[in-house]
Parts: C-alpha cells; sequence; structure tokens
C-alpha cells in the first residue's frame, strides 16, 4: 500500500489484508456457531454439538465456563451441554469467538503495542460486564463481547501492521500527535473506521454494530460499553486515583444504580480481575498492560469484598434456587427440539432433564440412578448439587431381602413419590442408609420407564437448605421425568427400527 492512495482506497486494502489473516471470521468453528445464534429456533444442542467437533475449543471452553468470571459456585461443570444450559448460549458463543480472537492474535507480531491494546480491551469487557450485571442488563455477555471487539481494528492493525504499525507509533511518540492524528497521517484514515467496517462485514452483534455506528446514543447498553472503555483508557492514562477516574466513578455509579462506594470497589476489584480474566483467555501477554489500583498485599477490604454486592457473585448453594418457571420452559423447549432431531442422545437428555429439576423445580440435589437388569441394585449414574460427586459415589443400595424400600416400590410400582416426614407410601420403608447418606427429612422419587420398563428413577432433595418440598414442586419434578422416560423411549424405538 502506498502512502499517497486515497483514504477509502486504503481502508479498503486493509480490509482485504485482514480478509487474508485468518481472522476469528473465518473459522470453520466460529462460522457455524456464528450462523447457529442468528437462528432463534437452534436449540442449544446444536451449539454443543460444533464445539464437540473442535477438541481444543471444548478444553478450552469447559476451563472458562469453571472459571470464577463465569461460574463463581462450587458447583462443577464438565460437560459442554451442561455449560450452555448454564451459562447461556450467547455466554457460550462469547467464549468461543473471543477465544478464537486471542489466538489469531498471539499468532500475529505480539509487540508491546498490541499487548497494551488488548490488556485495555480484555480491562474495558470486564467492567462493561460487571456495570452491565449490576444494573440488571438482559445479556451482560453481549455487552462483554462488544466491548471486547468495539476496538476490533485497532487489534487487527497492530497484529498485522508490520512496518506502518511502527511508523504509527513512531509518530505518536516523537512528534507529540494523538494516536489518532498518526493513524490518518499514516494511512489515511483511522482506525475507529477499520473496527466499524470489519463489525458491519462480520455481521457481530447489533449491540457492538450500535456502539461503534453511534457511540453517543443515550442508550444505557451502548453507554455501558463505552464506560468500559473510558474506565480502561483512564487507569491507563491517569491512574486510579486521579480526579478523572473520579468522575468516571460517579459515571459509572449513576448508570448500575449503585452507591459511589459500592461501585468504587467494584471497579477496583475488576480490574484485579481482569488479569485473570486475560489469562484464563490465553492471553497473558496482555494482562501486565492492566493498571491494578493496589499492590497485591494492599487491596482494600471494600474492594476485596466487592463481588458479593454485585448480582453474579453466589455463594455455594446460591444456585439452588426457587422453582423458575421460565427457566424450566426453556429446558423444555430444548428437550422438545431434541426429540424431535434425527439423533436422541441419552446423555443429552439425562443432562437437560437433571438440570431442569435443579435450577427449574428449585433443589439442591438430584440424581439419576440405573438399576441393574434384576432389579436388584439401584446405582447413581449422574448427581447435581454442592456434593455430588460423593453422593454420585454413594448413592447406590440393594433390594432389601423382606419388606418393601421406598426406592424399589418406585420402581416396581412405576409410581413416583413424595416422601414428607409425615407421609411416605404404605408398606414401604426408607433405609437407614438412605436417611444417612441424603438426611433428608422430605424427598421426591420418580421412575424412568422405557417401553414399559422401569429402569432406573431420579431422586430429589431441598435438605441443604431445609426448604420445604410443595406439590408445585412435585408436578414440575414429575414432568421432567415424565419427559426424560419419552426421550429415552423413542431413543430406544429407533434404534431398533
Amino acid at each position: 500500500m502506498k502512502r499517497d492512495m486515497e483514504p477509502q482506497s486504503s481502508l479498503d486494502a486493509w480490509l482485504e489484508l485482514i480478509r487474508r489473516q485468518d481472522m476469528p471470521i473465518f473459522d470453520q468453528t466460529v462460522q457455524r456457531i456464528i450462523a447457529l445464534s442468528s437462528d432463534d429456533r437452534a436449540p442449544m444442542s446444536d451449539l454443543a454439538d460444533v464445539i464437540l467437533h473442535d477438541s481444543s475449543m471444548t478444553a478450552r471452553v469447559l476451563k472458562l465456563a469453571n472459571s470464577i468470571l463465569y461460574n463463581p459456585s462450587t458447583n462443577g461443570i464438565n460437560t459442554i451441554t451442561r455449560a450452555v444450559i448454564v451459562l447461556g448460549f450467547n455466554a457460550v458463543r462469547n467464549i468461543c469467538l473471543t477465544l478464537t480472537l486471542i489466538d489469531t492474535l498471539v499468532q500475529g507480531a505480539a509487540k508491546e503495542r498490541l499487548g497494551r491494546e488488548l490488556g485495555r480491551a480484555m480491562h474495558a469487557a470486564v467492567q462493561a460486564r460487571s456495570l452491565a450485571a449490576a444494573r440488571g442488563d438482559k445479556s451482560p455477555e453481549e455487552v462483554f463481547i462488544a466491548t471486547l471487539l468495539y476496538r476490533i481494528g485497532e487489534l487487527a492493525f497492530w497484529c498485522f501492521g508490520g512496518e506502518q504499525a511502527d511508523r504509527v507509533e513512531q509518530l505518536a511518540s516523537q512528534q507529540g500527535l494523538t494516536q489518532e492524528q498518526a493513524q490518518e497521517r499514516v494511512l489515511g484514515f483511522r482506525l475507529s473506521q477499520l473496527s466499524r467496517q470489519l463489525v458491519q462485514e462480520w455481521h457481530l452483534s447489533q449491540l457492538l454494530q450500535d456502539a461503534t455506528q453511534y457511540p453517543t446514543r443515550q442508550d444505557p447498553r451502548i453507554q455501558n460499553v463505552m464506560l468500559g472503555h473510558q474506565i480502561a483508557r483512564c487507569a491507563e492514562e491517569h491512574g486510579w486515583q486521579s480526579d478523572a477516574m473520579s468522575k468516571l466513578f460517579t459515571k459509572a455509579a449513576k448508570l448500575a444504580e449503585l452507591s459511589p462506594e459500592k461501585t468504587k470497589a467494584l471497579l477496583l476489584q475488576k480490574a484485579r480481575a481482569a488479569i485473570d480474566v486475560a489469562t484464563d483467555f490465553g492471553a497473558a501477554f496482555a494482562a501486565p498492560h492492566i493498571p491494578q489500583p493496589y499492590p497485591e498485599t494492599a487491596v482494600p477490604e471494600a474492594a476485596r469484598s466487592a463481588d458479593s454486592s454485585a448480582p453474579a457473585a453466589t455463594a455455594s448453594l446460591a444456585e439452588a434456587s426457587n422453582r423458575d418457571p421460565e427457566f424450566q420452559a426453556k429446558v423444555l423447549r430444548e428437550l422438545s427440539a431434541v426429540l424431535e432431531g434425527s439423533a436422541c442422545s441419552f446423555n443429552v437428555i439425562m443432562e437437560l432433564v437433571l438440570e431442569g429439576i435443579f435450577r427449574g423445580v428449585g433443589v439442591d440435589r438430584v440424581v439419576f440412578a440405573l438399576t441393574t437388569p434384576d432389579k436388584s441394585v439401584i446405582k447413581a449414574k449422574y448427581a447435581l448439587g454442592a456434593d455430588d460427586d460423593a453422593l454420585s459415589e454413594r448413592f447406590a443400595f440393594k433390594r432389601p431381602s423382606r419388606g418393601q424400600d421406598v426406592l424399589f416400590q418406585t420402581l416396581d410400582h412405576k409410581h413416583p413419590y413424595l416422601v414428607e416426614s409425615t407421609t411416605r407410601p404404605a408398606d414401604a420403608a426408607i433405609s437407614e442408609r438412605l436417611t444417612e447418606l441424603t438426611k433428608a427429612t422430605a424427598f421426591m422419587v420418580a421412575p424412568i420407564v422405557v417401553e414399559n420398563r422401569s429402569i432406573g428413577l431420579f431422586y430429589a432433595d431441598r435438605s441443604l437448605t431445609n426448604r420445604p418440598l410443595d406439590a408445585a414442586s412435585f408436578d414440575d419434578f414429575k414432568h421432567f421425568v415424565h419427559q426424560a422416560s419419552m426421550g429415552l423411549t423413542r431413543a430406544s424405538v429407533r434404534r431398533h427400527q
């Protein structure tokens, strides 16, 4: 490219250069993920299937899904399907896009200027996401990715710019020009124009397109994106104790509808969290460029505990909530899509039903157990809850030699039960071992029936939080178990066709 090119032709030349650099939009996995995200009818399982075909992406998505940013509770996420259900379609989509973006940048000439630019973008995105969550935004993840990619043209330029990138840097440092002025002198256009063109060409989120086109629009989501960048840039250029930053604290408090004290504590805490986020995403080279307000040994208590006032922070048992009809409907729609699809996966059905009971019905623990062919033993196969590993390992029972046990009666009679301290099935005992293992004064149990045979059961309780089980929760529980039976029956019939 020559210096005397017309600005528009120079911009077109740069667009063509980036098209040839295997930027994220041209990655096959990301292309398929973006295509799915534009289809409102696409089931979550389709997204999981795309990711599972990329083993490297699968491992990294699971690592991030279990990071403090996405999963502050102690309940591990060990499958892609569960990651999509728990974190949401948009969050997993954005994780994939971010991972691929950083992979591309790391493969380029990762110079000092790229590290600073990426560090600022990651810091801005984390700050914007935290403020979006604090004000109850419908999708903090969309705000995160829009903020991260807001300066995608700058990121691409510093990665692939070569000699022209060196010239821009020299002009800005030696002749007292701003970065924008240096860009115009060397390139004939500003990199913000390149960002706008790339965002439009790649058909990224509407929020990102609006933010690059109308950055001053008085829309809280756009202002959220812009404020994230203003905070990151001010921390870099003026520091956390500057008057300019104090004004941004006030602006952020107004946007998030938090007190000035809580807002400041939140932003200071997120500055430190941004380092971990950058490292988790594979951008460790950018982490040193994220300005920190305090040395590691001198973090104020208010900043350390800022997440306690943020909606995203949860205690280990907070994940167990009350009934959530909206989440139930979401999982049931996904189940319907899976059942109507050509492939009816046992594992996918079980994960969806477990998640629907755990989060939608709102229980503390849920177990899916299978029985042996002679129905003499019941053994857990999957479990969800704070102590899921221990429960899954120890939930194993032998049929009593005499009398009837509530678990085996559930299998034999193909009948669900809500067992409370004052009510239990006639002629059915609750074994001491079950009581010792679950410590549940009340629990729900229902059989899985496939082609008129009981193959296992679901067990659920709220014993960890001591919340009662009511008739509505029991009805929801039975409905999810019935859906599991239907799905497995359909899968069995298809296998025999």
